[in-house]
């Protein structure tokens, strides 16, 4: 499919009138040379530069699980199983064919030939055993009391827990030859192919796998991605620069560089594109798009996959309380909200699973908003008025929280109305604010959300509620067990009310209040033609497409 029509299929953000959505389009197109010298292509082909939101986290994949780190490690390390980019299903990568026994315990993987790392070594099935080994020891290796206090990792989500626990269900890996991967499982994970195409399945050299440093796959980092990360002179040290690694295994048509630059303010990455210094600007807020479609930029947006909400710590002494936490639920008034500072398109979320999932309960409790519902609950309560800490990030902008500031601003009004006393607390994405948020007994409440990694309730429910968690001090067992039925469960019908039913006592224990289903976007300069948008995030820029290429 060429990139025409591939763009022409998509909806163009709602900023002004559907006129200005087209003229948009129209400039940004018409801005295109007709004819394109030899010279130019090589050019435009040559580098290109994206604005982001921060430096990764970390370059190991077993530790990715947010945004900006998997949008890197996406490009460097390889995954068994990938995503269609036009379907969204899962598609051969790493693993060029695949099958699974009758009682779906079995999964066999056929590996590609001549797939090299960026170190030269070979990829072998041994090499994918041993970096399962490592994701399931992942607790181990960095030392429990940490991992602990992170967010939940893919492998223990996906598996149920690490190797040395009862509760994962992955028995075995094992190389029957060279080129053959064989898992096996004590109870079948129906998603299991749709999981693995997470970026934190990506393989790593085994030259990087060392027990006793674990932190040398993220210093060194060796995949068989299409790009490799390169160390530059440049004084901006925070930027990324990942290069075209020239032995991969598969032609490569997008750019042969790609620099990624760190810009948390949604100012500064409009302002670098305006200037020309920046060729994507990723994570467009809704007062910057008026000022992107007058000047004529091309505007994508990612179809809704995501969750805000606000989190609540049980462990307070008054968020203990279910009355309150439902007194604070009606007191925010999620419609106004998303309609005041989200991008067009956004929905208010009453669930924590996008509608694209289609198992939203219709029992499940919505805590509508109602001021006076909220002040009533409150005044019934032992609440004396006392300062409740609030956390929220600054500095920063997410797929699911494009404007914190702002949001959390219109939400500490709404609990004030209704007779809560807030007690502000900011805190920079970058100085580690989700360590923070998990770590602080005194917080109250905060705000956080995710991304759907796959096309599946379990990548929403399971990180949040499926595992003993710090983030809300919440664990339901019953709950667990639900989301263990369903993952295990293959009739589909009877999976979907497995997931309402979970979705029941989430909202009805409520630990956490979901607020909105954000789009999010990104604008392009001219001399981008195509960028592969992704609700779950699956932009490689190898599939970037420059005017003139």
């Amino acid at each position: 499919m060429n990139s025409l029509s591939r763009l022409s299929r998509r909806r163009f953000l709602g900023a002004t009138s559907a006129a200005g959505a087209v003229a948009a389009l129209h400039t940004a197109s018409s801005e295109v040379p007709e004819e394109v010298s030899e010279d130019a292509a090589d050019t435009d082909n040559g580098s290109i530069t994206i604005a982001g939101i921060h430096r990764p986290q970390s370059l190991d994949p077993g530790l990715a699980t947010d945004a900006e780190t998997e949008r890197i490690v996406r490009q460097i390390y390889e995954p068994l199983v990938g995503i269609d980019q036009n379907t969204g299903s899962f598609e051969p990568l790493l693993a060029e064919e695949w099958d699974s026994s009758d009682d779906e315990l079995t999964y066999t993987f056929t590996l590609r030939r001549d797939v090299l790392f960026h170190d030269g070594s070979q990829l072998t099935a041994d090499v994918v055993v041993e970096n399962f080994q490592r994701w399931g020891r992942l607790d181990y290796l960095y030392g429990f009391g940490n991992i602990s206090q992170s967010t939940p990792l893919a492998f223990p989500t996906v598996f149920g827990g690490y190797f040395d626990s009862e509760e994962c269900v992955l028995e075995s890996v094992e190389a029957e030859d060279d080129r053959t991967v064989v898992l096996t499982l004590s109870e079948p994970v129906v998603y299991l192919l749709q999981a693995l195409t997470l970026p934190a399945f990506g393989i790593a050299s085994a030259e990087v796998l060392v027990d006793s440093d674990p932190g040398l796959v993220s210093r060194t980092p060796m995949g068989t991605g299409p790009y490799q990360l390169v160390e530059t002179e440049s004084e901006d040290a925070s930027r990324l620069t990942l290069q075209v690694f020239n032995d991969y295994w598969e032609a490569i048509e997008g750019p042969s560089e790609v620099v990624v630059r760190p810009l948390p303010r949604t100012f500064d990455r409009l302002r670098e594109l305006q200037r020309g210094q920046a060729d994507v600007y990723d994570l467009i807020t809704a007062d910057n798009l008026r000022s992107l479609v007058q000047s004529g930029r091309m505007i994508l947006q990612r179809d809704p996959f995501s969750v805000l909400y606000l989190g609540f710590n049980l462990d307070h002494p008054v968020m203990s309380d279910i009355g309150i936490r439902e007194a604070a639920a009606r007191a925010v008034n999620r419609p106004q909200l998303v309609d005041r500072l989200f991008l067009e398109g956004s929905r208010p979320a009453y669930e924590f699973t996008p509608a694209a999932l289609s198992v939203h309960s219709d029992t499940a409790q919505q805590y509508a908003y109602s001021l006076s519902d909220a002040q009533e609950l409150l005044e019934d309560s032992d609440y004396d008025g006392e300062p409740l800490e609030f956390f929220y990030p600054i500095n920063t902008t997410r797929s699911y929280l494009p404007q914190p500031e702002a949001v959390f601003a219109a939400i500490a009004a709404d609990l004030t109305a209704a007779g809560f006393r807030i007690r502000p607390r900011p805190v920079r994405w970058g100085d580690g604010y989700v360590d923070q948020v998990m770590s602080d007994s005194s917080r109250a409440l905060h705000l956080l959300g995710r991304n759907g990694g796959f096309r599946s309730p379990h990548a929403f429910l399971s990180p949040l509620f499926g595992q003993p968690s710090r983030e809300f001090n919440f664990h339901d067992e019953n709950l667990v067990e639900l989301l263990n039925e369903a993952r295990a469960e293959s009739d589909e019908e009877t999976r979907t009310e497995i997931y309402r039913e979970a979705a029941d006592r989430i909202q009805e224990q409520l630990p956490a209040l979901p607020l909105a289903y954000p789009i999010s976007g990104l604008a392009m300069n001219a001399r981008v033609a195509d960028y592969p948008m992704s609700p779950v995030l699956n932009e490689r820029f190898a599939e970037i497409r420059l005017t003139g290429t």
